[in-house]
């Protein structure tokens, strides 16, 4: 199911306009996660006779369905000068930019099926990450090749 989800992610990635672009979450990724919380509480409901495993499920589904507006709501605007990134947690907006020029060190892993970039300040804090289920996730390897950022 993961190697699906990332397959869907660079085709969208070949959608992305060239310059400036935004990343966002898969949009199968998306539905799955909207799916996988409704079928859990709908596992939840039956089972109500068995307290103890209706509230696992009622649990798992209910923190899912707490996730889906940052998942929905996730977006990047990422050029060469900076990125922003805004989403919401729950009812919250954040919105955070981050300027190409204040990142000085990147942490690639490429590994497994665990593939991600963070990027750090001069201090070493970590500033913005992505995984391979952002679209636009390749472009952002690339952008942080191109601007020079040294390996932590």
């Amino acid at each position: 199911m993961f190697e699906y989800l990332e397959a869907c992610a660079r085709c969208e990635e070949l959608e992305l306009p060239r310059g400036e672009f935004v990343a966002t979450y898969c949009k199968d990724y998306k539905k799955q996660m909207a799916i996988s919380s409704g079928i859990a509480i709908a596992i939840g409901c039956p089972l109500m006779f068995f307290w103890d495993v209706a509230v696992l499920f009622f649990v798992l589904g209910l923190f899912l369905l707490l996730l889906l507006p940052t998942f929905f709501s996730y977006k990047c605007l990422i050029n060469k000068e900076l990125m922003a990134e805004e989403y919401f947690i729950l009812c919250f907006k954040t919105k955070k930019i981050i300027y190409w020029s204040d990142v000085r060190y990147k942490k690639v892993k490429m590994g497994g099926s665990n593939k991600s970039i963070t990027l750090y300040n001069a201090n070493k804090k970590r500033l913005i990450s992505f995984d391979e289920l952002i679209v636009g996730f390749e472009r952002v390897i690339k952008l942080a090749k191109r601007s020079s950022i040294t390996k932590k």
